[in-house]
């Protein structure tokens, strides 16, 4: 007798690649980090559900047998990815942009100190840091509002439960 959960061709067929892969993929487990700033916990937080995403992608492409080209198709670990992995990735992304803009007021390239900058260009860096901060901060509630659909108990029709 067929073990019912293997799937055979017949099966499979009507799906997609990034449907197949969806399937299998498993999300991170709930992570609460206790004693750090919002900062730090998103860049922990978010960190960690990327290098999850590529290392369970990595699980399924071997699972089902399929092997990505990553020369050819470099975000090839974002088929079939959860929501909050999209949002966690954004999330680093405005953080790597922003940290990178506070390291000019403390190393600028000119190496000019705070203190002789212009008020204009105070000015300026204060605007930038401000759109930075508040992208990031938006992606951080993007992640947390998408992670909310996955940490919510699945609700049942049943009367025993």
């Amino acid at each position: 007798m067929p073990d019912a959960l293997t799937l055979t061709r017949r099966d499979t067929d009507h799906l997609t690649t990034a449907e197949l892969i969806r399937r299998e993929r498993q999300p991170l487990p709930r992570h609460d980090l206790n004693g750090c700033s919002d900062r730090g916990w998103a860049a922990a937080v978010c960190t960690a559900e990327v290098a999850h995403r590529a290392a369970d992608f990595a699980r399924v492409e071997r699972l089902l047998g399929f092997s990505f080209d990553r020369w050819a198709e470099p975000a090839c670990v974002e088929i079939g990815q959860f929501p909050h992995e999209c949002h966690a990735a954004a999330a680093l992304n405005w953080l790597s942009h922003l940290q990178t803009h506070e390291s000019n007021r403390r190393a600028a390239w000119d190496c000019l100190p705070w203190d002789l900058w212009t008020a204009k260009r105070r000015a300026d860096w204060l605007t930038k840091r401000r759109e930075l901060w508040a992208g990031f901060v938006r992606q951080v509630d993007r992640y947390r509002a998408a992670r909310v659909a996955i940490d919510a108990p699945a609700f049942s029709n049943s009367i025993a439960a």
